[in-house]
């Protein structure tokens, strides 16, 4: 599983990037948890890329259905997570542009990795 190793390096950069760059860069206080920032996203990914292994391993025909739906669950917990620092954010309105701006890296990442596996090559079926 070198793609595990992929995502958490991933993890580690963008957090380290966003951490000791993008936060002193701009006077940005950390009221809102960067490391939980990254562990949501990045972790959804990983949970988003296993899942999808392990379905096209024996339901490859579902194997698309079953991430868009994941990944629309993943924006419903990237919601709930902006609503529950709604405050933090008025204060900070950078931070909205921030998390959008993770969500795509880890998001392109993702389809980057997963488009392999939903691109299994299914046995013909002669009619």
């Amino acid at each position: 599983m070198k793609s595990l190793l992929h995502f958490a390096g991933l993890i580690i950069i963008l957090f380290s990037l966003h951490f000791w760059v993008v936060l002193p860069a701009f006077s940005i206080k950390e009221t809102v948890p960067v490391i939980f920032q990254h562990l949501l996203l990045g972790g959804f990914s990983i949970i988003i890329y296993l899942v999808a292994y392990y379905i096209g391993q024996f339901f490859y025909e579902i194997v698309g259905f079953v991430v868009l739906g994941f990944l629309v669950l993943k924006m419903i917990f990237l919601g709930a997570f902006i609503n529950a620092y709604k405050p933090e954010m008025a204060d900070q309105p950078i931070l909205k542009y921030i998390i959008l701006i993770l969500y795509f890296i880890y998001l392109i990442f993702l389809l980057v990795k997963i488009v392999p596996l939903i691109n299994i090559n299914q046995p013909s079926k002669k009619e």
